[in-house]
């Protein structure tokens, strides 16, 4: 007997989404297509978590019922043709994910699945990672509301446990190696014993060697978003997962201070936030040797961008840990340059690693005078004009201003003007 669970619909979404839903239960009866809400917004929907993602299932085509929602809200429509899927962009922003209830076959482990339409939704739901994730709700009908769990689902929820479908699961895509964690930790729940069995088995067979570095370092990025990241860490570094970034990723002991100094950093005011994935991933490639960090880059194929910030903040925390250790009593002018050279992230790492009261006292001076202090009033233009030729020279006259500010020795724009012309014209 299905359950109908529309009295919970009204309890734990808001009036937006309700009616959001319910305009979108109307589209599927104009285009007479059974269409159901499946995975990750029904299993929170179960926990009692908010999450606006809303994925949709369409037993039908669903790029076409893709398309009828534009029209119906005004939005706009990228269709993936190959996955029989579109993605819903509405005015406010707003998205929603639309796919044909759809078969998958792997060629081959961590191959991209072919995909084949299937008739069915309980097909479909067979295809999914983890029993938790392997719900839907019908939107529309007669038995709209009905909540559809073919494989337990509920009842794993309830005993808060992580379960696979069919024991090629981490066979067929390794990535879920890692989403077993995700889940696990956010949700507090446990990895079912036959599950962690099969997992293990995968780790020991080196399946996760066959994911393109996209896809491993894509993985990585979303564990390390997720809130306090340092267990899911732990659980990976627990199963042997890490080895697969990079077999010498095992010194995480600065990893252990991060969420203190991220709780520091709150209380001042930084000049912008940082992006908190970022620090644990520079911590956890911080120990790398200068061949295994270019070797790990390599096999995340990481972008250019994200290869040279690394590099950059690997090298300046480098060389101030090596001063902070030998200088024990830092000026205001090495206080300055030491810490503008950095990234947000960067400190934040540098903190980690040094764990004292005395690097928090240097950073609490830099952010709350140093930093406010360096701002200058001069521009570029502003030196041209004075008959300084652009070139390197510009760099130097920026630095040593900035300097001259931290020490107090000049504050306004007509004080740096004249320091500029006696420094650098007389």
């Amino acid at each position: 007997m299905q359950k109908n669970i529309k009295n919970l619909f009204k309890d734990r979404l808001g009036r937006e989404v309700l009616s959001l839903l319910e305009r979108i239960s109307q589209v599927a009866d104009q285009c007479r297509m059974p269409v159901f809400a499946v995975g990750g917004f029904v299993r929170d929907l179960l926990l009692n978590v908010s999450n606006k993602d809303i994925d949709i299932a369409v037993e039908g085509d669903g790029i076409l019922f893709a398309s009828r929602l534009a029209e119906e809200f005004g939005g706009q429509v990228t269709a993936h043709e190959n996955f029989g899927t579109a993605v819903v962009l509405f005015p406010d922003g707003n998205r929603i994910d639309v796919a044909m209830t759809r078969l998958e076959y792997y060629a081959h482990p961590a191959a991209l699945p072919t995909v084949k339409q299937s008739s069915t939704i309980k097909s479909d739901l067979y295809r999914r990672d983890f029993t938790v994730n392997s719900l839907a709700v019908k939107l529309n009908e007669e038995d709209a509301f009905c909540l559809l769990d073919f494989l337990n689902g509920e009842r794993d929820i309830k005993n808060k446990k992580i379960d696979v479908l069919h024991d090629s699961s981490f066979i067929e895509d390794p990535c879920r190696l890692f989403r077993a964690i995700r889940f696990e930790q956010r949700y507090d729940f446990r990895i079912g014993r036959e599950t962690e069995v099969l997992m293990k088995a995968a780790i020991n067979k080196r399946l996760v060697d066959s994911l393109s570095g996209t896809r491993l370092l894509n993985e990585m990025i979303l564990i390390l978003k997720e809130s306090h990241p340092l267990k899911y860490v732990l659980r990976m570094k627990e199963l042997g997962l890490l080895q697969f970034v990079s077999p010498q990723m095992i010194d995480i002991q600065a990893l252990k201070n991060i969420p203190a100094v991220l709780s520091w950093a709150e209380s001042i005011s930084l000049p912008e936030e940082p992006e908190i994935w970022y620090v644990y991933f520079l911590s956890l490639l911080y120990s790398l040797d200068e061949e295994s960090f270019m070797q790990t880059a390599e096999r995340l194929q990481m972008q250019a961008r994200l290869k040279k910030s690394l590099i950059r903040d690997r090298e300046t925390c480098k060389e101030s840990l090596k001063l902070f250790e030998k200088d024990k009593d830092w000026s205001p002018e090495t206080i300055y340059n030491q810490l503008s050279g950095f990234s947000v992230e960067a400190v934040v790492y540098f903190l980690a690693v040094a764990s004292t009261d005395r690097a928090n006292q240097y950073a609490n001076i830099y952010f709350t005078q140093y930093h406010k202090q360096s701002e200058l009033s001069l521009t570029g233009d502003d030196l041209v004009q004075m008959g300084i030729k652009p070139g390197p020279v510009f760099q130097s006259v920026f630095k040593a201003l900035r300097e001259a500010h931290v020490k107090g020795a000049i504050e306004s724009r007509e004080e740096e003007v004249a320091w500029v012309k006696k420094q650098f014209l007389e």
